[in-house]
């Protein structure tokens, strides 16, 4: 193999997928695939990775040779991809959980990307978008504990498959932590959702302005969100 996979060998073996010499690519078809060969917690990562996906509706495509050019990153590696305009890929990252402490800090979990602009504009006006729009106003989703993230989840991809601006807490925070994130945020709205709202299929709806709340159907979340009185735009 050339020189540059070689001192790959003992860096990151992955990025000689990546290689653009075309014996070193022949040499890798027969390499053993990452995804075929990962641990039981990395299996069940990867796993809910994709239900996520599939719950929101995006496509996607799973390519166990995608390599990214920074040697820090750490499960889950990604491209995003515009289809309309022959743009191609438009952005790409990855989670980078060991970063923090590598560079002396406290174990931090990390994710991140870099997008090309000049790419984003061409894909834009390819499906008659622009940059030229007004910040709308922000709804925040909140929930009291990991058993009710997937309830949070699907509340938030129903308010952003609405048009609302959505954020969400992917830390898990504490309930009050998370209030002051939605602060943080300028959120007009907050859904919070726990064990009893699961139980009963409601979502409390608390005005971050007046701090008064009331109680919702998750099946009408949206409606009661959009009519909300003083959250703006959306």
């Amino acid at each position: 193999m050339c020189e540059d996979c070689l001192e790959r060998a003992d860096i990151n073996p992955l990025r000689a997928f990546d290689c653009k010499n075309d014996h070193c690519s022949e040499v890798m078809k027969g390499a053993p695939l990452a995804v075929d060969n990962l641990c039981d917690d990395c299996a069940e990562h990867y796993a809910q990775v994709k239900a996520y996906l599939d719950e929101a509706g995006i496509a996607y495509v799973e390519d166990p040779t995608l390599v990214r050019g920074l040697d820090y990153y750490t499960r889950t590696v990604f491209e995003v991809e515009a289809l309309d305009g022959g743009v191609g890929a438009i952005g790409g990252g990855g989670r980078y959980d060991g970063l923090m402490e590598l560079e002396g800090g406290k174990p931090t979990p990390g994710i991140g990307f870099a997008v090309g602009f000049e790419r984003i504009a061409l894909a834009l006006a390819a499906q008659g978008g622009s940059l030229e729009t007004a910040e709308p106003s922000c709804v925040y989703v909140a929930c009291t504990s990991p058993r009710e993230r997937d309830v949070a989840f699907r509340a938030t991809l129903a308010l952003r498959q609405a048009g609302i601006r959505t954020e969400a807490d992917y830390q898990g925070r504490s309930l009050k932590s998370q209030f002051k994130q939605a602060d943080r945020l300028g959120a007009v709205a907050c859904v919070v959702i726990g064990p009893d709202e699961v139980a009963a299929g409601v979502a409390t709806l608390r005005d971050m302005v007046t701090h008064e709340q009331v109680s919702v159907p998750l099946d009408g979340l949206v409606a009661a969100v959009t009519s909300q009185k003083g959250t703006g735009t959306f």
